[in-house]
């Protein structure tokens, strides 16, 4: 019998936890994280409820932070991405440099919750 890897967690802001449960948040931007592909455990930070969801990493893409496209970013068209970069800088990377490379992961949730 093989060895099976061990899910890495992903660690998401409570904010985002009902658009990850009803599948509406399929990816995620990661700057300095890591993030592979492979089975994953997604944890809600700090909500009150949420207990952590099984998933999958199904792609993880490299980007220049100052070259993400909202195509790139599974954004609408219409993204300001001057904007992305500030939120995720306000929001998440208060030390992103303007030459950051940043990991697109794509998720997807698996029909059994973790163990």
């Amino acid at each position: 019998m093989s060895p099976t890897a061990a899910p890495q967690t992903i660690h998401f802001h409570q904010k985002h936890h009902d658009a990850v449960q009803r599948g509406d948040k399929v990816t995620t931007v990661r700057w300095q994280e890591d993030v592979r592909t492979g089975p994953g455990v997604f944890v809600f930070d700090e909500h009150p409820s949420a207990t952590p969801l099984a998933g999958q990493v199904t792609e993880v893409t490299d980007h220049r932070l100052a070259e993400l496209t909202p195509r790139a970013a599974h954004q609408p068209a219409d993204t300001d991405m001057a904007d992305f970069a500030r939120q995720l800088r306000a929001n998440y990377y208060p030390d992103m440099p303007d030459d950051a490379v940043v990991q697109v992961a794509v998720i997807a949730l698996d029909a059994t919750p973790p163990a």
